[in-house]
C-alpha cells in the first residue's frame, strides 16, 4: 500500500513538475526555451485535463487546476513578450 502512494505521489510530482518547468521557461528570451515552454506546457495542459477527468468524483479538478492553468499561463506568457 505504501508502494502505491509512493507511486502516485511520483505521477503528480511529474504533472505538477512539467507545469512549474512550462512556467520557469517561460520567463525567458531565447527560442529553446520558448520551445521547451510549449513542450512542458502541452504535457502540463494535458495530463492535468487527464487527472482532472479521472478523479471527477473527489476533488480531481482542483487538483488538476494547478497545472493546467500553469500550462496556460506559461503559454500566455511567451506570447505576450514576443
Amino acid at each position: 500500500m505504501e508502494s502505491l502512494a509512493l507511486l502516485v505521489s511520483i505521477m503528480l510530482l511529474a504533472v505538477y513538475g512539467s507545469g512549474l518547468i512550462a512556467f520557469i521557461c517561460s520567463w525567458f528570451r531565447n527560442r529553446v526555451s520558448e520551445i521547451i515552454t510549449y513542450i512542458f506546457s502541452g504535457i502540463s495542459v494535458v495530463s492535468g485535463v487527464l487527472v482532472g477527468f479521472s478523479l471527477r468524483e473527489g476533488n480531481g479538478f482542483v487538483i488538476a487546476l494547478i497545472p493546467t492553468s500553469l500550462g496556460i499561463i506559461s503559454v500566455w506568457n511567451v506570447k505576450r513578450r514576443k
